[in-house]
């Protein structure tokens, strides 16, 4: 068995030797096939390329979109804070206190509005 596996590997790493020496060599290049389908790869390489290229442009308008999302929701919440605020100074208890602690002349009527006919 162990002769078995000796010749094997070293089958393996005579294959893989020629290989290296293949593309090493310029012999690949060389070969008909490849040369017959050279467009092809070219062809092939191209679009991998505009590939790649896509999807890195995808992923930076991707994280463009989330940093945006994350400010609206932030300035929503702002919004949603200075509404709040803005309703509960504008009541008019709210309103009369801040008069009485100025000191104005001006105030609420204890007595209702009434309109002067001609």
């Amino acid at each position: 068995m162990d002769t078995g596996n000796t010749t094997e590997r070293k089958n393996r790493r005579k294959k893989r030797g020629r290989i290296i020496n293949t593309i090493i060599g310029g012999r690949l290049f060389a070969n008909e096939m490849l040369r017959r389908n050279a467009a092809l790869f070219a062809l092939i390489v191209f679009y991998s390329f505009i590939y790649v290229s896509n999807r890195y442009e995808y992923e930076r308008e991707l994280l463009k979109i989330e940093k945006l999302t994350k400010r609206r929701d932030k300035l929503k919440n702002n919004l949603l804070t200075l509404k709040s605020e803005f309703t509960s100074k504008s009541r008019q208890s709210e309103l009369e206190k801040i008069l009485n602690a100025r000191d104005s002349e001006l105030g609420t009527m204890s007595k209702p509005m009434y309109s002067i006919k001609k």
